[in-house]
């Protein structure tokens, strides 16, 4: 027939009926392609797993008068016809009678997704805990549909964090080329840490500066139950550097914090992390710290709360940028609003609220982890 699929799944992306569903719905009803004949919206509602009432309607829609080869004429269904029929009129209905002039609402919306770099779930619950601009009140889908139909202009989704891109999937775990990395590998992670059942199991990684660039790079740690991140400033990657860092961390915590906090930290196979003894070996008494375990070659994934954390201070300090000309305050300040952003996967917490849900507050004041030296 020549049809475009892709521009009628496009066009059914808003609709009660997918594009196969609609199809379906008409080789029923009209009888053919090998389908019986059926033309009750009781047992069709039945079989396409809809209720009577959105078959009756759906069946409205897609009528369409044709001209038989006796030159009679019949009104069959036409999915087609119906689905052309719902994107017109879908692109009609929306938001504009709904926002009117509600300058106040595009305006915070617009300043928190822009300026602020929320989602548009942290938009929400940013409104519910601390009140909503104006009397209009949406939901987390619904502002998601705002922002791709441009209702909300000047926002798209390119204002978004992924810009409308969806993520890869999982690649496959490739074997370990160092013997000291194998022995330590992720399958001997606890399972506490596995399942997030428990704080104290730390991801870890380095952010570098571009090429051609300074040598300075960042240190993240992200914890992952809570979410919770520390993000401080190295002179260059190198094991050495890092060991110092972390040194620097247990001694502002505490030995006894320091290792109530950090369980295992989950690493790549980069050479920052070849000084295992180093990492692992504490600066204040005589028990090891912390236990390293290392992702499989190739396998970010595996660390994947630290690699999106890695992904959202990008968008403060673009890729190719020298993190030498940050200074400490900046790199304070972009891990800040990272542990005071509302998670939906927290249930609207931040991750300060959830590390001190776990630890109580005494134990997590803002700034402990900020490298303020």
């Amino acid at each position: 027939m020549g049809r475009k699929k892709l521009s009628i799944e496009n066009a059914s992306r808003h609709s009660h009926f997918t594009w196969e569903e609609r199809l379906q719905l008409q080789y029923y009803h009209n009888g053919v392609n090998g389908y019986p004949h059926i033309r009750s919206a009781r047992v069709l509602g039945t079989l396409l797993g809809k209720d009577e009432s959105t078959i009756r309607r759906e069946l409205k829609r897609g009528m369409v008068e044709h001209t038989k080869t006796d030159l009679s004429l019949a009104w069959e269904y036409n999915a087609e016809h119906a689905t052309i029929d719902a994107h017109c009129k879908g692109t009609a209905k929306g938001p504009q009678p709904k926002l009117g002039a509600d300058k106040a609402f595009i305006g915070r919306v617009a300043h928190l997704i822009r300026n602020e770099r929320h989602s548009p779930y942290a938009v929400i619950a940013e409104f519910n805990n601390h009140g909503w601009p104006s009397e209009l009140r949406v939901c987390e889908k619904t502002l998601y549909n705002y922002i791709q139909r441009g209702y909300l202009d000047p926002l798209c989704e390119g204002d978004l964090l992924l810009g409308g891109k969806r993520r890869k999937g999982k690649g496959e775990p490739r074997r370990h080329m160092r013997a000291d990395a194998a022995a330590k590998g992720i399958s001997k992670r606890p399972e506490q840490a596995d399942m997030r059942a428990e704080s104290g199991h730390w991801e870890g990684d380095t952010v570098v500066s571009g090429s051609g660039t300074s040598t300075t790079c960042l240190m993240t740690l992200t914890e992952r139950k809570t979410r919770f991140g520390s993000t401080r400033r190295l002179p260059n990657r190198t094991a050495e550097a890092f060991c110092k860092e972390l040194d620097v961390i247990e001694k502002q915590l505490g030995a006894s914090l320091f290792r109530k906090m950090f369980g295992t930290v989950t690493v790549d196979n980069g050479s920052e992390f070849s000084d295992i003894d180093g990492l692992e070996g504490p600066a204040l008494g005589s028990k090891q710290r912390l236990a390293l375990c290392f992702a499989h070659p190739y396998s970010s994934f595996e660390r994947g709360t630290n690699e999106n954390h890695n992904g959202i201070i990008r968008r403060f300090i673009p890729k190719g940028s020298d993190i030498g000309t940050c200074t400490k305050q900046e790199v304070r300040s972009v891990q800040e609003w990272m542990n005071t952003y509302p998670r939906k996967i927290l249930g609207g917490l931040t991750p300060m609220m959830a590390l001190q849900a776990e630890l109580g507050p005494e134990l997590c004041l803002p700034g402990i982890l900020e490298g303020r030296r």
